[in-house]
């Protein structure tokens, strides 16, 4: 059960982080490698081996601006949560098997 909850918590904080590079690799590789010209203000148009992309290009745009808002909170609840529950487990850990963390205090 462990190492299922650790797993879950690992991708609750990892996940967003990763989407959100993806998101910002993608929009330099947009505007570098096909000049697409990518803002908030709208969308143009961007070719990419013949298909418009522009809308796409603006979506992963806004979400490589604004994704430390949107995905911040979660990152830092789960990644909280996750240190939360591992030092509930250690304490208990530690008076299942007769000692105390603290030394006797």
């Amino acid at each position: 059960m462990h190492r299922w909850i650790t797993r879950f918590f690992l991708v609750m904080t990892l996940a967003p982080v990763v989407l959100w590079a993806g998101c910002f690799v993608a929009v330099i590789l947009f505007g570098v490698l096909y000049g697409c010209r990518i803002d908030e203000s709208g969308t143009y148009p961007c070719d990419v081996h013949g298909r418009d992309m522009g809308r796409t290009a603006a979506m992963l745009g806004v979400l490589a601006a604004w994704g430390p808002l949107v995905f911040g909170p979660v990152v830092f609840a789960s990644g909280a949560a996750w240190g939360l529950y591992a030092l509930i487990r250690r304490l208990r850990l530690g008076v299942r098997r007769g000692r105390s963390e603290t030394g006797g205090l």
